[in-house]
């Protein structure tokens, strides 16, 4: 991959992060200490983002540096997905359990069709 379509790759997946969170370019700009112009030129590709800006970033986006250059989602362990089901209620565990029943349901089914 050549340097512009990577910088245009990386720009749309700092987009996609900041939209997720609701956040302006200028909400963002403002967060890591870089002008709003500048958020929108990393975004667009039109320049690609220095490493201590890429830190900047993955870190209050709370995207991995991995898939933030990549695109590739980092699979999370135990110990990661143990800690946000820990502060659920009785009730939001019940439905977590059967939310989780009927995935591995429909895993086990896709899987005996592949």
């Amino acid at each position: 991959m050549d340097k512009k379509s990577l910088n245009i790759a990386i720009g749309s997946r700092i987009k996609l992060a900041r939209e997720d969170r609701g956040w302006t370019q200028e909400e963002l700009a403002e967060k890591i200490d870089l002008s709003t112009q500048f958020i929108s030129t990393i975004e667009r590709g039109a320049a690609g983002a220095s490493l201590g800006t890429v830190i900047s970033l993955c870190e209050v986006l709370n995207v991995s540096s991995e898939w933030l250059l990549c695109g590739k989602q980092a699979v999370p362990d135990s110990e990661t997905i143990a800690a946000k089901i820990s502060s659920l209620s009785s009730a939001q565990l019940t439905a977590l359990d059967r939310v989780t029943d009927e995935l591995l349901h429909l895993l086990k089914v896709t899987e005996g069709n592949e």
